[in-house]
């Protein structure tokens, strides 16, 4: 399961007979049948070959690409979109260029679509086409999704970011919040996760598309499951398959299973998962997928089928790690096998996967486009550890990743955490965090005021002395109640020596009533038939006004609503305190973070802001605030 794949319509000049086909895979698409789609497109792309129709020639091409499911041989897929690729001009050929990458990436050989990728971005940047750009990036990052190339990844995800900041572009934006959310499960950060599964929430209410909605719903359920809700992650999942089969996604069947293993295997449903296992083996074997199969051979571990779990590691790694390619799937892949080999004892295996993850600690490890989140590096280093023995280490790194798994909430994989933890304690030499169940002394940490405007702040046996700022205050009264919910607009009183005095949270005006946002989006779904219908037409008079109208539209409501698509006002008591406890409370946190890591790094990880701040400790590093 990777990232939105995209279709570019480019009906203009498209000859008549060519046409008639293009409409009829088109059709063939839409209702369900994949093959006749598929033959449509390639009888479509052979006769425009043989008038070098180029319109044709792509728009065949790219409907081709389109039907590849992730994880499936390309087929001749590549080569259509090549050899159009070599005639073709201008943005046609960076289209052609990006659906290139995506097509190797998605057949398991992702070295080939990086000078495709790269040639894309250079050429979008020249056309001045952010839309376009967008796509190239999302296609480079196809290109870079490697263990190796976190770094990488984040600094693309960055500039995408920045690309799609003003781009109303539906596809480009949900692209650019897939990614983010992505690494934000990679870097361990729960507040970039929740922002942008709120974004793809407004992208569906604000579209009321199967496609966004298909999008939107399935990693929803992925983060039901990371909380510990399997049974709304089922829902979830429903629902998400049901729009991903109307919107014609290639990929619904795989995160239909996808997510179905992990709410078998949440669940405790030992018949479910050994169902699932038979589909993961089968789908992962018959595609040569290896993290697939390797997920595969999980289920059959939790369902008590150890008999079937073992021929298919052997078929993975019977010779080691050096035949897992490291690409898209390395993480996964080499974490899954890590469980299995410690479960079934199989040592050499086990400790070479030891000394495979060792360099990725800290990191969390993501099912492609954060369709699942199987747990951090530290637990799966643990897990291996402890079946070799090695029950110093393995209690360290279950320490670091108790930790993660505190900060993300991740109710589930806690509890199996501490099921395999039970009566370990972390050796005195780490200098890793400590569990607090070993029953280690809270750390002294400081944050108190002094004279003339001085703050004491920072670890007891070396606090910095720094000059006061407001987020200082808002920081201390959260600290002094753990647990305790204030709404941004209580705290800004408090702060002020005012608490309790109940300022007003004035009736702002709404930038749109709810009668025009309900007119609005129902201009909206007006507009998408109208786009389907021109399109079915070739009108590009008709498909340009369409397209205009509803960017516009998209625009006006993407200003005038907050978050899931409630209505925004023009100034409210309650959102100036919002945005500015924010803003305090992150610029405190940084300026402690410059003298003190440790403690800036602990904040940053347990102070929650919002209408609604908290302070919630972490019991892996147990804390004795000095607040006065």
């Amino acid at each position: 399961m990777g990232p939105p794949d995209r279709t570019i319509s480019l009906m203009v000049g498209v000859s008549e007979p060519a046409r008639e086909l293009l409409e009829r895979a088109s059709a063939a698409r839409v209702d369900g049948d994949t093959a006749g789609a598929r033959a449509a497109f390639v009888r479509a792309y052979d006769l425009a070959r043989d008038t070098q129709d180029i319109d044709a020639m792509t728009e065949s091409a790219l409907g081709l690409a389109a039907n590849q499911t992730f994880g499936t041989h390309p087929g001749r897929v590549p080569a259509f979109l090549h050899e159009a690729y070599l005639i073709a001009e201008g943005a046609q050929r960076t289209r052609l260029a990006i659906a290139l990458t995506r097509a190797w990436v998605y057949g398991g050989d992702p070295a080939r679509g990086v000078p495709f990728a790269a040639e894309a971005v250079a050429e979008a940047g020249e056309l001045g086409d952010a839309a376009l750009l967008a796509e190239a990036l999302d296609a480079q990052l196809l290109v870079n999704w490697g263990p190796d190339d976190y770094d990488e990844r984040l600094r693309i995800t960055t500039q995408l970011e920045d690309v799609v900041a003003h781009l109303p572009n539906v596809e480009a934006r949900m692209s650019a919040y897939l990614w983010r959310m992505t690494t934000a499960l990679e870097s361990l950060d729960p507040v970039a996760l929740r922002r942008q599964l709120r974004a793809l929430d407004l992208l569906a209410a604000e579209t009321q598309t199967p496609r966004v909605q298909f999008f939107a719903m399935s990693r929803q359920a992925m983060h039901a499951l990371l909380v510990g809700e399997p049974a709304r992650a089922e829902e979830l999942r429903q629902s998400a398959v049901a729009a991903g089969v109307e919107a014609g996604e290639a990929d619904a069947f795989a995160l239909e299973h996808s997510l179905a293993g992990d709410i078998a295997r949440q669940s405790g449903d030992l018949a479910a998962m050994a169902a699932e296992a038979e589909v993961y083996e089968a789908f992962g074997r018959s595609e040569g997928l290896t993290s697939v199969a390797a997920q595969g051979a999980e289920l059959w571990t939790e369902a008590g089928r150890a008999e079937r779990a073992r021929p298919i590691v052997d078929e993975i790694a019977g010779n080691g790690l050096a035949g897992v390619a490291r690409d898209v799937d390395w993480m996964l892949t080499v974490s899954t096998l890590t469980t299995v080999a410690a479960r079934l004892g199989m040592r050499d295996l086990t400790a070479e996967c030891v000394e495979a993850l060792t360099p990725y600690t800290g990191r969390g490890v993501v099912n492609a486009g954060a369709v699942g989140f199987p747990g951090v590096v530290d637990d799966f280093l643990g897990q291996a550890c402890l079946a070799l023995g090695r029950t110093g280490e393995a209690a360290d790194l279950f320490a670091q990743a108790r930790s993660a798994y505190h900060r993300l909430g991740a109710r589930h994989l806690l509890q199996q955490l501490e099921s395999r933890s039970a009566g370990m304690a972390p050796t005195a030499a780490t200098s890793q965090p400590v569990s607090a169940d070993a029953g280690a002394p809270p750390a002294v940490v400081h944050l108190r005021p002094g004279a003339d405007g001085i703050w004491t702040v920072g670890a007891g046996d070396a606090p910095e002395q720094l000059r006061e700022m407001k987020g200082f205050h808002y920081l201390r009264a959260l600290l002094r109640e753990p647990d305790v919910e204030m709404t941004a607009l209580a705290l800004s009183d408090w702060t002020a020596g005012h608490a309790g005095s109940g300022v007003a949270d004035g009736s702002a005006d709404v930038l749109i009533d709810r009668r025009a946002l309900a007119a609005y989006r129902a201009r909206l779904a007006e507009l998408d038939e109208e786009l389907d219908e021109a399109h079915e037409w070739a009108d590009d008079g008709r498909l340009a006004r369409a397209r205009a109208e509803r960017d516009a539209l998209l625009d006006e409501i993407g200003s005038a609503t907050g978050l899931a698509g409630r209505s925004r006002r023009t100034s409210s008591t309650s959102e100036r305190a919002r945005v500015a406890v924010r803003k305090a409370v992150a610029a405190a946190i940084e300026r402690i973070a410059e003298h003190d890591p440790a403690t800036g790094r602990l904040l940053h990880d347990c102070i929650e802001t919002g209408t609604v701040c908290r302070y919630r400790p972490d019991p892996a590093r147990p804390v004795d605030w000095t607040l006065d």
